[in-house]
């Protein structure tokens, strides 16, 4: 199922940076950037749109400011990122409502690049 979501992402963000993509890692949990909007904002969008995600690593949860992991990683401008995690529970429709979240929130992006 993470590569369902990374494949979400992705359609919707082309530009969009899954750290650690090309490294073994959980395979439950999607750690990813959308350039040029914060990770707070986009949290709040999710959140509104009702879905769960969780901005920066698990290690910094519930604290605010940049994530010490993307800074020792030399991304620390990027604006944050957002932490996606699957379960054996999550469905089809799970993946449905990321999808158009995710829709919804790199439109508004386009919006207001116009």
């Amino acid at each position: 199922r993470r590569s369902a979501v990374e494949a979400i992402i992705l359609r919707h963000a082309p530009d969009a940076i899954i750290h650690g993509a090309r490294v073994e890692r959980l395979p439950n949990t999607t750690f990813f950037t959308i350039p040029g909007l914060k990770a707070e904002t986009l949290q709040i969008a999710f959140d509104l749109a009702g879905v769960a995600l969780s901005a920066g690593s698990a290690c910094s949860s519930g604290k605010l400011g940049a994530s010490h992991v993307l800074e020792a990683m030399g991304l620390g401008k990027l604006g944050g990122a957002l932490r996606a995690s699957i379960g054996h529970e999550t469905s089809d429709a799970d993946l449905a409502l990321f999808e158009s979240a995710m829709s919804g929130v790199v439109s508004r992006r386009g919006a207001k690049a116009a």
